[in-house]
């Protein structure tokens, strides 16, 4: 039970998907918690040697009882507009003068949000305020396709030779690093992530139109990307 504002906690998510858990905590936790959506875009083996250049991706979704509903990047942008003696919402326009009550708890909010983001700035992150819609529209096809491809490619049992090209040692790698996570953790990119089976159908249709594309050039009667058969002599 929170009791009080100075009893109110700041929530950070750092889930590898964003909508989901967004949802989630802003039907479930009290509207008295502040609410911050991160993404640190690293992990214990790309950042083994510091966090100096590494992304970090974050939305501010509540304050002091303010749900912030940015749909663009540029509105996200707008949140961390806070300069002059007026907090802005980012989102109307509006502002509100710090003598009220309710708007020095927002910019108290504001202020340790700003706090826990500058551990990250201080340590060299590349900060990117980012909407978790367009966070998930980016992973699906960055984060998720690279782990869908790595599992793939490891379903085939690709293993080191004696003539392996620098190409394809970076295969190897992206196969060894991307089955070095759990199960779970791919499931999750999949499943609660909405954008993740548009692009599992764009990999089939992109396969089956390269297939046809060799398969046009060899005159061989084959499926083709519209699923027509042609013998192509």
């Amino acid at each position: 039970e929170i009791k009080g504002k100075d009893s109110c906690p700041l929530i950070v998510d750092v889930a590898s998907v964003k909508e989901h858990p967004r949802t989630i905590l802003l039907e479930h936790l009290p509207e008295e918690c502040d609410v911050l959506c991160a993404h640190p875009m690293f992990g214990p083996d790309s950042a083994k040697h510091g966090w100096q250049g590494q992304t970090f991706v974050y939305e501010k979704t509540r304050i002091n009882k303010v749900v912030f509903h940015p749909v663009s990047e540029e509105e996200q942008h707008e949140l961390d507009d806070d300069e002059g003696g007026a907090f802005s919402d980012g989102i109307t326009g509006g502002y509100c003068d710090l003598g009220d009550d309710d708007c020095e708890a927002t910019v108290e909010g504001m202020d340790r949000m700003e706090r826990f983001l500058s551990i990250w700035e201080e340590e060299g992150c590349n900060m990117t305020p980012l909407s978790c819609k367009d966070h998930d529209a980016y992973a699906a096809n960055s984060q998720f396709i690279t782990h869908l491809v790595g599992r793939i490619l490891g379903a085939q049992g690709l293993h080191s030779t004696p003539i392996d090209t620098k190409g394809f040692q970076s295969v190897l790698k992206l196969i060894e690093n991307t089955n070095a996570d759990s199960f779970d953790l791919f499931f999750g990119l999949y499943k609660y992530n909405r954008n993740s089976g548009y692009t599992i159908g764009r990999l089939r249709g992109a396969l089956d139109d390269v297939v046809g594309d060799l398969l046009q050039r060899d005159g061989v009667v084959g499926v083709f990307g519209n699923g027509s058969k042609r013998n192509l002599d």
